[in-house]
């Protein structure tokens, strides 16, 4: 069992490491030639890693949860909305049907983040449930698209008035998904979030408390509500993207506030 195996099964936390994964032949509707995947994570969220043959075709296709596709390398395009690069992430509701995607000449990598445990993309024909076409119509739109290099930096506010690094707000809806940047020589102390967060580490290294360092695309998971920390940058600084499932990404210090789940144990 592989150290990502591992981490899947202890409680509370887990950490994926994509460079230590190995790769197989794509099960999402393309050709085997086409795309090879990863299949990092099969809970709530389900995580899975494409590497996708250049020119190569995905058809029209909808899933049955809420699923954020982040463009890591090449570019792509999904018919009826936009073309996709490096940093740009696409939000596509459970339900929306999406008229196909074409990959660029120089290939693609996507990171596919299904907000279920079970993020299967279903051919077009196969009929939409009525339950997540009367979801669709609670949103003002089926699919969003959010891109890290537009996105403005903001202070992200602090109720405890305690020091914090600038954020990107990528998206504002659940999933609530923020970038930021911690320089070298801050530290964010033992703390918890509200709601079930996802780290994607874009550039750098980081260290959370006794877990060790995690790299340049390692993704760790947290379950809402369990304190730890603190968190600290390599020398070189980091950069991460979080995504949060239920609410907003809100900051509380263990010290001031007891975690309701208690501190995470490793």
């Amino acid at each position: 069992m592989s150290k990502t195996e591992e981490a899947r099964h202890r409680p509370g936390w887990s950490r994926i490491r994509p460079s230590a994964e190995p790769w197989s032949s794509a099960t999402i509707g393309l050709k085997a030639a086409d795309a090879t995947e990863q299949q990092l994570r099969d809970a709530d969220p389900c995580l899975r890693l494409l590497n996708l043959r250049a020119s190569c075709q995905l058809p029209a296709h909808w899933c049955d949860v809420d699923t954020l596709w982040i463009c890591q390398s090449g570019a792509y395009a999904a018919a009826g909305e936009s073309d996709y690069q490096p940093g740009e992430l696409r939000l596509a509701r459970a339900g929306r049907v999406c008229g196909g995607i074409s990959v660029g000449e120089t290939g693609c990598r996507l990171l596919l983040i299904g907000l279920g445990a079970n993020a299967v993309l279903h051919d077009a024909q196969e009929p939409v449930p009525d339950t997540l076409s009367a979801r669709l119509d609670g949103f003002e739109a089926s699919w969003q698209r959010a891109s890290m290099d537009e996105a403005a930096w903001q202070e992200f506010d602090d109720p405890a008035g305690r020091p914090t690094q600038p954020v990107q707000m990528l998206f504002d809806t659940d999933p609530y998904v923020l970038r930021t940047r911690f320089v070298p020589g801050f530290s964010a102390a033992e703390h918890w979030h509200d709601f079930d967060t996802l780290y994607l580490i874009t550039a750098g290294r980081m260290r959370f408390g006794d877990e060790g360092w995690y790299d340049t695309g390692d993704i760790r998971w947290v379950s809402g509500g369990q304190s730890y920390g603190p968190e600290e940058p390599g020398a070189e600084g980091v950069e991460f993207i979080l995504v949060s499932s239920g609410g907003p990404v809100h900051l509380h210090w263990a010290d001031l506030e007891p975690p309701p789940r208690g501190k995470l144990l490793i």
